[in-house]
C-alpha cells in the first residue's frame, strides 16, 4: 500500500525531478533513494544555508589583505594578489577543495550578501551561504555544509531534489554573489574583463630608486590602484559614457583620431568601445617623478601624485588615461593620448560629472586616507595640496563640457 502511494506521488511530480533523483541514484535501490516520513511528503529537507560572520571565524580562517605594512613582495606576487575588475569579490575553492575562499578587492565593506551555487543537473541556483558583511580588503574561508553528503532541497514549488557534491568545485557549481547593497550593485555592473596585477618592475630594495624609472609598489599604492581602476572601469559602463561616444564631436567639440590622423567613424567609436573592455592583463606600478607615467602592452604605471590626485577630477585622470591608451596601442600622434578634446580630456570631464553627482564606486579620498599624515611612513613621497583642491574640482564641474551637455540634454 505504501509503495503504491509513493508511486502515485512520483507520477504527479515533474519529469525533471523524477529523472534527476533516479539518475543520481543509479547504484542504489529504490528504498535507499526515497526517504519519507509520510505519504504526502516522501523527502525530509536536509539542506541548511550557512551563515558566515567574518569576525566570528577562527584566526586561521580570516585575514585582511593589502594592509599598509604588507610587504611589496606579497603585493606583487600575482598568485596572491590579483583580480579581475568584473570580479572584484572572488569566490574560489581552497587547495584542499573542502572549503570556499572569498577574497574582496573592494575598498568598501559590502553588506547582506548571499552566495548561490548552480546545480547543473537541475539547471537552477540555490542559496548556500549568507554573509552579513564582506569587509574591505578581506579574505576568509569556510567549509560549506552542502558538500560531502547527500542533500535534499525543497524547491519553491514544493517538490524536492536530491544531490551529492563531495567537494566544492567552482567550475561546475559557478558560484555567484547577490546583494542589494548599493556599492555591491555598482561593482556588479562592471563588465570590463581586465586582470589587474601589481609590479615593482626593475626596482629592488638593494638598488633602491637609483637608476630606475620605477618605485616600490607598496600596499598603499596598490589600494589606490584598485580605487581608480575600479572607477575607470565603472565609468565605461555608464549610460553617459555610451551616449557621448555616439555624439563625441557634438559634446566635446572635435572627433577622436588615431595614430595616422584618421578621424573615428561611428563604427570605430563602437568597435573601440568593445575592444577597450576585452580581456587584458595590466601590470600596474608606480613610476618615478621624472617620467610621470609609463604605458604600453601590459605595462601601466603612473607617478606618486596621481595616487591621491585622482579624487580631484582635474588632477590625475589625464595621466591614468594617457597611459591606458598607450596600452591600447595609441601613440602621441593620436588625441587618444594628447590633444585639447581627446580621450584623456573626455575622461576627466566624465569623471567630474559622475564624481560630483556621487555616481562612482569611490569618491572620498578619506576612505583610504593615502594623504593623511599618519600614513606618511608608508608612502615614498609627500602631499601637494594643489592636487586635492575640491573648490577647483567644483569649478571644473561647472565648466565641464560633459556637465553642460547633460544639463541641456538630460538622459531621464
Amino acid at each position: 500500500m505504501i509503495y503504491k502511494e509513493v508511486h502515485r506521488f512520483l507520477k504527479r511530480t515533474s519529469l525533471l525531478f523524477f529523472s534527476g533523483v533516479m539518475l543520481m541514484a543509479c547504484t542504489t535501490t529504490f528504498e535507499e533513494v526515497v526517504h519519507y516520513n509520510d505519504i504526502e511528503l516522501p523527502y525530509i529537507k536536509t539542506f541548511k544555508q550557512d551563515t558566515v560572520t567574518f569576525d566570528k571565524l577562527k584566526a586561521e580562517q580570516a585575514r585582511r589583505i593589502l594592509n599598509l605594512d604588507e610587504p611589496s613582495d606579497v603585493v606583487t606576487n600575482h598568485s596572491l594578489r590579483s583580480f579581475r575588475v568584473d570580479e572584484i569579490i572572488q569566490v574560489r575553492s581552497t587547495s584542499q577543495s573542502d572549503s570556499i575562499r572569498v577574497t574582496s578587492y573592494s575598498a568598501k565593506t559590502v553588506y547582506d550578501v548571499t552566495m548561490e551555487v548552480y546545480l547543473p543537473e537541475f539547471d537552477m541556483y540555490i542559496p548556500v551561504a549568507y554573509m552579513d558583511s564582506i569587509p574591505a580588503f578581506a579574505q576568509f574561508e569556510f567549509k560549506p555544509s552542502f558538500t560531502g553528503k547527500r542533500i535534499n532541497y525543497r524547491k519553491e514549488d514544493g517538490n524536492f531534489i536530491s544531490f551529492h557534491y563531495p567537494y566544492f568545485n567552482p567550475d561546475e557549481l559557478k558560484p555567484r554573489l547577490v546583494s542589494e547593497d548599493e556599492h555591491f550593485k555598482m561593482l556588479n555592473e562592471i563588465d570590463a574583463k581586465w586582470t589587474i596585477r601589481f609590479s615593482n618592475y626593475d626596482w629592488t630594495a638593494e638598488k633602491g630608486d637609483a637608476g630606475s624609472q620605477w618605485r616600490e609598489l607598496r600596499a598603499i599604492y596598490a589600494r589606490e590602484w584598485i580605487v581608480f581602476v575600479t572607477n575607470y572601469a565603472y565609468m565605461m559602463t555608464t549610460e553617459e559614457y555610451s551616449h557621448v561616444l555616439e555624439r563625441y564631436k557634438e559634446v566635446m567639440g572635435t572627433d577622436l583620431h588615431d595614430n595616422g590622423g584618421t578621424t573615428f567613424t561611428p563604427e570605430r567609436y563602437q568597435s573601440e568601445k568593445i575592444r577597450f573592455k576585452q580581456p587584458r592583463t595590466f601590470n600596474c606600478g608606480q613610476t618615478g617623478s621624472s617620467v610621470g607615467g609609463l604605458g604600453g602592452g601590459s605595462t601601466w604605471g603612473v607617478t606618486h601624485w596621481n595616487f591621491y590626485g585622482h579624487y580631484a577630477s582635474y588632477s590625475g585622470w589625464n595621466a591614468i588615461t594617457h597611459e591606458f591608451m598607450h596600452c591600447m596601442g595609441y601613440g602621441h600622434s593620436s588625441n587618444m593620448t594628447y590633444g585639447g578634446n581627446g580621450w584623456p580630456v573626455f575622461m576627466e570631464h566624465l569623471h567630474v560629472y559622475l564624481n560630483i553627482n556621487k555616481r562612482l564606486p569611490y569618491t572620498d579620498r578619506n576612505l583610504l586616507g593615502f594623504h593623511k599624515p599618519e600614513n606618511a611612513q608608508y608612502r615614498n613621497g609627500g602631499i601637494d595640496a594643489g592636487f586635492m583642491n575640491d573648490t577647483k574640482t567644483l569649478n571644473f564641474y561647472n565648466t565641464s563640457k560633459v556637465t553642460k551637455y547633460f544639463k541641456a540634454n538630460p538622459l531621464n
